[in-house]
C-alpha cells in the first residue's frame, strides 16, 4: 500500500503546475482511497483484501492527469473516456509494476470500470466486488463535492430535460449522453444514489447527512424539490429498513419533518403518489 502511495505522488507531481483542477483530483482520490478502506472494512474483507480496495481507489482516476493535460477539461465526452486513459496508461510498458506488484487484474478493471454507466456483467464476482466497492466511493465523495461547494454548479436559466428528469424518477443512473444542461449536472449527481451498491456505502452517506443537504440544495430549488426529496426518502427507507425522515400529512399537505427550510411542503398532487409508495415499502 505505501509504495502504491508513494508512486501515486511521484506520478501526480510533474501535474500540479496546471493547477487547481489537479489538485482537486489529487484530493479527490485520497478520499476515494479513504472511502474505499471504509466500505471495504464495512464488508468484513480480509486485510489484504482491504488493502487492494485501496490501491483501487488511489489509481482510479489516473487517467484524469493526462486527460487534463492533453485536454484542459473533465468531460469525457469532449476529450477521452478517462477510465480507459487510465487502464491504457499503466498497461503501457507495465506502468503498474511501479504502483503495485499484484492485483493488477483487480486493479484495471476497477478503473476501467468505476465510471461506465454498467458493470458488465462478464466480470468474475472478485472483480465486480472490487469495481462496486470503488463506484460507490468515487460516487459517495463526488455527492460530497456537489453538496459542500467544492464542484459548483451554476442553474440559472436551466431546466432539466425530460431524459434526466424520467431517469431520476424511475431511480436510474443517468447517461452521460443525455447531460444537456446545468440542472441537469446537478440531477447526474442525485442520480448517483440509485447506482449505490452496498449498505455500509449508504451508512456513510446517512452518517455524513448527504441525503439532507442533497435535497435542501438550493441549486436543485430552480426546478422543484418536492419529488426530488419524496423520492430519495423512500429509497433510503427502502435500502436501510428503516425511515430517516419522517414524513407528515397534515392540512397544508405533506411536510418533511427535516431541518430544511426549501421543503417546507409538498404540493397536494404528491400526496397520493407518497402515500401509496410509502404503503409498499418494507
Amino acid at each position: 500500500m505505501k509504495e502504491t502511495e508513494e508512486e501515486f505522488i511521484k506520478y501526480t507531481n510533474p501535474y500540479k503546475k496546471y493547477g487547481d483542477k489537479i489538485l482537486l483530483k489529487i484530493n479527490h482520490t485520497v478520499r476515494v482511497k479513504e472511502l474505499c478502506i471504509d466500505i471495504a472494512k464495512s464488508l468484513e474483507l480480509t486485510e489484504e483484501d482491504i488493502d487492494l480496495a485501496a490501491r483501487c481507489g488511489i489509481l482510479h482516476d489516473i487517467g484524469r492527469f493526462k486527460q487534463w493535460k492533453e485536454y484542459k477539461t473533465y468531460d469525457d465526452l469532449k476529450s477521452i473516456d478517462h477510465g480507459d486513459l487510465g487502464v491504457d496508461l499503466l498497461t503501457k510498458n507495465n506502468l503498474i509494476n511501479k504502483f503495485t506488484k499484484n492485483g493488477h487484474n483487480t486493479i484495471l478493471k476497477a478503473i476501467k470500470y468505476h465510471n461506465k454507466y454498467k458493470v458488465p456483467n462478464t466480470l468474475n464476482e472478485r472483480n465486480k466486488l472490487f469495481v462496486n466497492i470503488t463506484r460507490d466511493a468515487d460516487k459517495i465523495d463526488i455527492i460530497n463535492l456537489f453538496v459542500t461547494g467544492g464542484l459548483v454548479t451554476n442553474t440559472e436559466n436551466t431546466k432539466m430535460t425530460d431524459r434526466v428528469y424520467n431517469a431520476l424518477l424511475n431511480k436510474k443512473l443517468i447517461k452521460k449522453e443525455d447531460v444537456k444542461t446545468k440542472a441537469d449536472q446537478i440531477g447526474v449527481r442525485i442520480g448517483f444514489i440509485f447506482d449505490i451498491n452496498f449498505k455500509g456505502s449508504f451508512e456513510i452517506i446517512k452518517k455524513r447527512n448527504l441525503l439532507n443537504e442533497i435535497t435542501c440544495d438550493k441549486r436543485i430549488a430552480v426546478y422543484g424539490t418536492g419529488w426530488i426529496a419524496k423520492l430519495l426518502v423512500l429509497y433510503f427507507e427502502k435500502i436501510l429498513g428503516h425511515s430517516e425522515i419522517d414524513i407528515i400529512k397534515d392540512e397544508g399537505g405533506i411536510r418533511l419533518h427535516w431541518d430544511c427550510k426549501i421543503l417546507d411542503s409538498i404540493s397536494r398532487e404528491d400526496i397520493p403518489v407518497i402515500v401509496a409508495e410509502k404503503e409498499t415499502v418494507g
